[in-house]
């Protein structure tokens, strides 16, 4: 839910009229690629903020009826359907020319995956990518596609750098959902402990999230050069008023609010980065 931050910059660009000809998502950030392609502001919006109000969204209930925290059969699998609560606009999804990357992560390869369009030409197939980069481990069920496991793609990268480089790119406008400087703290004993007990037997995934605190610290330092050589525009949230779990439909509106007012701000900058101007 911290990602309703970047659900305000997401509509800044479409009011902006700013269409990327390339776009990767990781977790999260994948409902916010495939909205953006689909150019649909409502669902932008909707979906990190009023959605959360939905009585089938997700609650401590459904968990612990194994249906997750977040009910991704709900979310991924049915409220995107024609006349749901929140339908998907698969036409003008199929219609933007732009290059698009969603990553998960192999539970039992220890490795990303990454689908592009030719992996997603129906609207099943669409949101099934996305619940596999979406599915967070332990407070989610995970996502199996052609008999292979996948959970939250933000366990193997934070940010998917690697897919971009490999498809050819060579600067970046990244967003992150953590304020500039910010680095994650390290695990404590109990969670460690926690984790042992819950993955041990997934030991790619547990070794992923026991190493996740150092590769996505590494990750954030090389980010930080990256800015400094000119190679990416960051766009970092400063002040973020909620976490994962918010629920609180005004907290979240705030933050969307809060994301919309910072990516408008930084907008003369990214014009100017991506040579509009």
């Amino acid at each position: 839910m911290r990602a309703s931050f970047t659900a305000g910059l997401v509509s800044m660009l479409l009011e902006a009229g700013i269409y990327f000809d390339y776009v990767a998502g990781i977790s999260a950030g994948s409902s916010h690629a495939v909205n953006y392609l689909s150019r649909d502001n409502y669902r932008v919006h909707c979906s990190f903020v009023h959605f959360a109000q939905d009585r089938h969204f997700g609650s401590l209930r459904t968990f612990i009826r194994g249906k997750g925290f977040f009910d991704s059969e709900y979310i991924y699998g049915q409220a995107g359907n024609p006349g749901a609560a929140l339908p998907f606009d698969m036409q003008t999804f199929q219609a933007n020319p732009a290059r698009l990357r969603i990553g998960a992560f192999d539970r039992d390869r220890g490795q990303m995956k990454y689908w592009g369009r030719e992996d997603m030409t129906t609207l099943d197939k669409v949101m099934l990518c996305v619940r596999a980069s979406s599915s967070l481990p332990i407070t989610m069920p995970e996502t199996v596609i052609d008999g292979v496991t996948y959970v939250d793609g933000g366990l193997g990268e934070s940010v998917p750098l690697s897919i971009a480089r490999q498809d050819g790119l060579r600067r970046f406008v990244l967003v992150l959902t953590r304020p500039k400087g910010y680095r994650k703290p390290e695990l404590s004993a109990r969670q460690i402990q926690l984790y042992r007990r819950l993955l041990g037997s997934h030991p790619r995934e547990l070794a992923a999230l026991l190493s996740r605190t150092e590769r996505y610290n590494q990750q954030r330092a090389e980010i930080e050069a990256m800015e400094k050589r000119g190679e990416a525009l960051v766009i970092y949230a400063d002040g973020i008023s909620v976490d994962s779990y918010t629920r609180d439909i005004s907290r979240l509106e705030a933050n969307y609010d809060e994301g919309y007012r910072q990516a408008r701000a930084k907008l003369p900058e990214l014009r100017a980065f991506v040579g509009l101007n």
